[in-house]
C-alpha cells in the first residue's frame, strides 16, 4: 500500500511538472467544426496524427502525447462538441456518437485536409470507428484503445459479461447524476475506469480538473441516442490498417468489447498491454505514444 502511494505521489509530481512545461509551449487555438468552435491543439509537421479523447475529457489529455509526437508528425488534438471548458449553444445537434462522428469527419476533411492516422480512446474509439466506416478515404490508419460500445459483441456469454459489468461500473454514475451531482458522477466513473475506490482522488489535481471540466456532459452521455450500429462485418470491411489495444487488467466492459473488435479485424496489430487498465494512455503517456509510433511506422509504413 505504501509503495503504491509513493509511486502515485511520484507520478503526480512528474505529471504536474511536465504538464506545466508543456502548457507553456502548446499551440492551442479554436477551430470551427460543423459550425461549432472547439479548442484545438496542433504541433509539429509531417503525416498527421489526430487524437480523439474519451469521456469525460478534452484535448488537454493529449498535450504530452502531442509534444512527444511533434518532432516526427503533425500531432493534432481537439475537444469534442459539448466537452471541456467552452461555451456551447442550445441549438446544436444532440450529444452522441452520431454527432461526434460527423464532427470528426468534418475535422479530417476541412481542417486536417489530408488522410490522417487517427488514435482514439474509449468513447472516442467508437466515434472514430463509426467515422472510418463511413468515410474511409479520410483515414490513413486507426488505432483504437479500449472501445466501449458493444455493437459488435455477438456471443451470449460475452454480452452477459459486458451487461453485468456495465451495471456495476455505471450504477453509481447514474445514481449521482440522478441526484444532480455531476461531479460525484465523474468521481464514480473514474473510480470505475481505474478499477480502484479512490482512483479519482489519487490523480494529480490537473488531471482531476480536466475531467471535472466535462462533468456537465454526464447527463447527456447517459441519455444519448443509440449509437450507429457497427457490426463485426462492418469492422471486417474497414479498408485502412486498424489495430485495437486494451489493458490486460482492464474490466470486462472494456476488455470483452476490445477483444471482440480485434477478432473482427483480421490482420491487425492488436495488442494486450501488460499490467494496464482503461486509464493506461493517461497514466503512461510515453509508453502509449511509443505504441502509437510503432503502429504508424511498422504497420503503415510511416516516417522513418
Amino acid at each position: 500500500m505504501f509503495a503504491h502511494g509513493y509511486e502515485a505521489a511520484k507520478n503526480g509530481y512528474e505529471w504536474r511538472t511536465e504538464a506545466r512545461d508543456l502548457l507553456r509551449i502548446e499551440s492551442m487555438r479554436h477551430v470551427t467544426i460543423n459550425g461549432a468552435s472547439a479548442e484545438y491543439l496542433e504541433q509539429g509537421r509531417g503525416e498527421p496524427i489526430v487524437l480523439v479523447h474519451g469521456a469525460p475529457s478534452d484535448y488537454r489529455v493529449w498535450v504530452r502525447h502531442c509534444a512527444a509526437l511533434a518532432p516526427r508528425y503533425r500531432a493534432i488534438a481537439y475537444t469534442q462538441r459539448y466537452f471541456g471548458r467552452g461555451a456551447w449553444g442550445d441549438h446544436g445537434p444532440p450529444f452522441g456518437v452520431r454527432t461526434h462522428a460527423d464532427d470528426l469527419i468534418a475535422l479530417l476533411r476541412d481542417v486536417v485536409a489530408e488522410p490522417a492516422h487517427v488514435v482514439a480512446w474509449s468513447y472516442g474509439a467508437h466515434v472514430a470507428l463509426a467515422a472510418a466506416n463511413e468515410e474511409p478515404e479520410l483515414f490513413r490508419s486507426l488505432l483504437a484503445y479500449e472501445p466501449g460500445v458493444p455493437t459488435y459483441v455477438t456471443g451470449a456469454q460475452d454480452l452477459a459479461e459486458v451487461a453485468a459489468d456495465a451495471g456495476l461500473m455505471f450504477g453509481p454514475v447514474f445514481a449521482a447524476v440522478a441526484l444532480g451531482d455531476n461531479d460525484a458522477g465523474v468521481r464514480a466513473l473514474l473510480d470505475g475506469s481505474g478499477q480502484s475506490v479512490g482512483y479519482f482522488e489519487s490523480q494529480p489535481p490537473e488531471r482531476q480538473r480536466v475531467q471535472l471540466d466535462s462533468a456537465r456532459v454526464l447527463p447527456l452521455l447517459l441519455s444519448q441516442p443509440p449509437p450507429p450500429i457497427l457490426s463485426c462485418d462492418d469492422l471486417r470491411r474497414l479498408r485502412m490498417p486498424v489495430a485495437v489495444a486494451w489493458g490486460e487488467r482492464t474490466r470486462p466492459v472494456f476488455g470483452v468489447v476490445s477483444r471482440a473488435a480485434a477478432r473482427c479485424i483480421a490482420g491487425g496489430a492488436h495488442t494486450a498491454v501488460a499490467g494496464a487498465t482503461h486509464m493506461w494512455p493517461e497514466e503512461q503517456p510515453q509508453e502509449f505514444t511509443a505504441l502509437v509510433e510503432r503502429f504508424v511506422q511498422q504497420r503503415v509504413g510511416g516516417n522513418d
